[in-house]
């Protein structure tokens, strides 16, 4: 009897493939190749959601490089892990969770900026629900579904350890894929993105390639490796083993040369903002005094000398301490037009009407040709100065609790695990400025794990 049905289960899925390859093509026999994937994605999440956001984490290093070799909303698929967690969590009954660890004034704030981004999506400005759900994923969705996660599923050590391995290999990963532009240059889907997407203009200077590994641009890959130079370079101060320190240092150093070679400018705020957040919360007069000179002295360098000029990737960063930059003023003069526009608009033009998806819901728009370029000039544009003026409190209560309660912890490995989260979330800030780097992937991601992770780490010293 089982045999039977098992024989009549594999004709019926023959058939389905078979017509799904016949209707669709090669899109359908990708769908049958899927299929048992999925499902066993599926039984393993059901078991422990654990790995939905270990999923997502992963596509969010992955997920718009894949588009350059097999095009699709691999984007979507973020959302579908996350959510799945989600319904195990609330479903399974094996899976047992304490409530009582999403209590949370953190959780509370994303709580708070998602409700203010469901309101923006009745905003009379705005391009329609279409355009609103696929902007509002990164700028508060990600966030909404990530942070009661990890206060409910990532609560041991081991948690912590392998989520930093986690994102030290997928970063290393890119490092290596980077130099591989850089030394053998770029494959044929590469090539095409370049060219025939027209993406050559921002990421061919002068002759050289921005590398921008299998990331979405050279901006998020500098972004993403400064990023991790940063935390590797913190732990590498930590009270671990030689062997762990050595591991950090290589890394680090790897890292920094992955930035370097993405020629991206704003992302140098991220070593530079972090590094005196880590000189702060250390406490530490002789280390203070010597980072400081150490930043001061990269500074002087690069704004008052032309040591290392031959090098095309400290050019790039020189020009960023240009006051006279043409790029600045362009700047300024889009937050101009900005203001004149949002003048009446105090909720902001609506998520998903400028930038990228502005420019495909509504290309003839003045929000859609207007480049933001800043993070905080696109939250301003979107959702007007109530939404600005909220994220910026939301984010500094963030800072200021995170910062309070590290420095009332004891030395420890934890302690030098919070600096370090803690630093690449300031670096990333203040880079934001400049750049879109907190809503970009994989930075976007990692910094949704980073921020609870710090408030777990701190429990004990509240």
């Amino acid at each position: 009897m089982n045999s039977g049905f098992g024989i009549l289960i594999l004709l019926v899925i023959i058939a389905l493939s078979f017509f799904a390859i016949k209707v669709m093509g090669l899109a359908g026999g990708l769908i049958v190749l899927a299929l048992p994937i999925a499902l066993t994605s599926l039984s393993i999440i059901w078991k422990n959601p654990k790995y939905g956001v270990w999923g997502a984490l992963i596509m969010g290093f992955l997920s718009t490089g894949l588009t350059r070799y097999l095009p699709g909303p691999w984007g979507l698929s973020i959302d579908i892990l996350l959510v799945l967690s989600w319904l195990v969590v609330l479903l399974n009954k094996d899976v047992r969770v304490k409530w009582k660890h999403v209590k949370q004034d953190i959780v509370w704030l994303t709580v708070i900026w998602m409700g203010y981004i469901l309101f923006q999506s009745v905003n009379p400005a705005g391009n329609g629900l279409i355009a609103w759900f696929y902007a509002m994923r990164g700028i508060g969705f990600y966030q909404f579904l990530t942070v009661p996660l990890i206060f409910l599923l990532f609560r041991k050590p081991k948690d912590i350890h392998q989520f930093i391995n986690c994102i030290l290999l997928l970063s290393l990963l890119g490092t290596i894929w980077g130099f591989k532009q850089q030394i053998l240059g770029v494959d044929a889907a590469e090539y095409h993105w370049l060219y025939v997407e027209e993406h050559h203009e921002e990421h061919i200077l002068h002759g050289v390639l921005r590398v921008f590994s299998y990331y979405s641009d050279a901006g998020a890959f500098g972004a993403s490796q400064a990023m991790m130079a940063l935390v590797c370079g913190i732990l590498f101060m930590g009270p671990f083993m030689k062997t762990t320190k050595t591991k950090y240092l290589i890394l680090g150093i790897t890292f920094f040369l992955g930035f370097a070679i993405s020629g991206t400018r704003g992302a140098l705020m991220v070593p530079l903002a972090g590094g005196i957040a880590y000189l702060i919360l250390v406490k530490n007069f002789k280390i203070l005094v010597a980072g400081f000179s150490a930043i001061m002295i990269v500074f002087c360098i690069l704004k008052y000398t032309f040591l290392f000029q031959g090098v095309e990737q400290v050019r790039r960063m020189r020009t960023a301490l240009d006051p006279n930059n043409k790029s600045l003023s362009v700047r300024l003069d889009n937050q101009k037009t900005f203001g004149r526009y949002l003048a009446n608009k105090p909720f902001g033009g609506g998520v998903g009407t400028a930038g990228f998806w502005g420019a495909r819901f509504n290309p003839e728009s003045l929000m859609a040709n207007t480049a933001t370029d800043s993070w905080y000039v696109k939250i301003w544009a979107e959702t007007g100065t109530v939404g600005l003026t909220l994220h910026l409190i939301i984010l500094a209560y963030i800072l200021g609790k995170g910062g309070h309660r590290i420095m009332r912890m004891k030395d420890s490995r934890e302690k030098s695990h919070a600096i370090a989260f803690y630093a690449a979330f300031v670096g990333v800030i203040f880079a934001s400025y400049g750049n879109q780097v907190l809503g970009q992937m994989p930075t976007g991601p990692i910094t949704n794990m980073m921020i609870p992770f710090i408030f777990i780490l701190t429990r004990k010293a509240k």
